[in-house]
């Protein structure tokens, strides 16, 4: 008996580690959520490292993946943020949609902060804040 209790346990820590080695290849997503609006401009070593958006639509991203319209996107270390005119965000990671939000109506530009992973949307003369 205390033979099959020792295979159980062996058997159950090597399935813990082959786990831990699949979840350690993709990095964990974190959800974004609204902050804050304000007045532009950013402060200039903000504004330095933006990534800015690419009007239209990403080749990579099949048909009816996404809902609706998409104008502009960012595709950056595996994440497609896809904005829509309509007042919607839809990351995408691998296809596959990992959140949606709603974002201000119709806006001018969208940017990325790499180093912090902070998105801004502006619109109607606001810069619209949004991390995760």
């Amino acid at each position: 008996m205390d033979r099959i209790f020792q295979i159980l346990a062996v058997f159950a820590l090597i399935m813990l580690l082959v786990n831990r080695f699949i979840r350690g290849r993709e990095t964990r997503y974190y959800a974004y959520d609204y902050i804050r609006r304000f007045k532009p401009p950013l402060p200039a070593e903000v504004g330095e490292r933006l990534i800015m958006a690419v009007a239209g639509a990403p080749e990579a991203i099949p048909a009816g993946s996404v809902e609706g319209r998409i104008d502009m996107f960012i595709a950056y270390e595996g994440l497609v943020f896809c904005y829509g005119a309509e007042g919607r965000l839809t990351i995408l990671r691998q296809s596959k949609v990992k959140q949606e939000l709603p974002v201000p109506l119709e806006c001018t530009a969208m940017a990325l902060d790499p180093s912090d992973g902070t998105l801004y949307f502006e619109a109607a003369g606001y810069i619209f804040m949004y991390v995760h």
